[in-house]
């Protein structure tokens, strides 16, 4: 088992301090959603303030594509709540994904990749992802991981046959590139599944050491820095 590296040590041991707080919900703009995505019932049933929890309800409904898509539209818009061109991103990758006529279904193949992060794991997902855009480059076109895995950390979450894996995005990446070189280079695209499948069984790792869930981990790692004590 790799040792926690000090940093992430150090910020454990403030939240616990602090008694663990939750990490915050974040406000957002229903009428920029709507705008982009319409008049859609998610948008009238996600809170606002959203935190993680409220994201996670809508993935717990998914049962077919257009469920998979309301659980879509609630994993970008907590993503990018704080960010004004999240509703015009979110919107585009629906808009390049979505031809019938030329089989690009976007809400079956989020469906499709929500069964197999809840049966076979995120990791299993992740890579169903890489070996798609293998034989087809515009896969999941303007999807990239930081935003997919959040869509499958959230899933996994929901089941009761998988581990939860984690959220990798370039927060995650910088922290390890600086903490925790020992991992190898972290790749944030959709060459290879082997940064995520590294990263994910890390944290798994880190969480059992610290006696925390892997998402507790990811929220350290998303949290602000704690310096070292001088002298130490």
């Amino acid at each position: 088992m790799p040792d926690v590296p000090d940093n992430l040590r150090r910020r454990f041991e403030r939240w616990d301090a602090e008694g663990r707080p939750p990490q915050k919900a974040f406000a957002w703009e229903k009428p920029s959603w709507q705008k982009y995505l319409g008049n859609r019932s998610i948008l009238e049933t996600l809170p606002n303030p959203i935190d993680r929890a409220g994201v996670l309800e809508p993935f717990q409904l998914v049962h077919d594509q257009d469920s998979a898509l309301d659980a879509y539209i609630a994993s970008y818009l907590w993503g990018y709540a704080k960010a004004n061109f999240g509703p015009y991103r979110a919107d585009r990758v629906i808009r390049l994904n979505k031809d019938l006529g030329n089989g690009k279904d976007f809400a079956a193949e989020l469906e499709a990749l929500a069964g197999i992060a809840m049966t076979d794991g995120g990791n299993a997902a992740f890579q169903h992802i890489v070996d798609r855009r293998q034989s087809n480059r515009k896969f999941f076109d303007q999807w990239g991981p930081a935003f997919a895995t959040k869509f499958i950390s959230f899933a996994t979450k929901t089941s009761d046959q998988v581990p939860t894996t984690t959220i990798m995005d370039s927060v995650v990446v910088d922290w390890f590139r600086e903490h925790y070189k020992a991992i190898g280079p972290l790749w944030l695209n959709w060459n290879s599944a082997s940064s995520y499948r590294r990263y994910t069984e890390c944290i798994a790792e880190w969480a059992e050491d610290l006696g925390i869930e892997p998402e507790e981990v990811e929220q350290l790692i998303f949290g602000k820095d704690v310096p070292p004590v001088r002298g130490l």
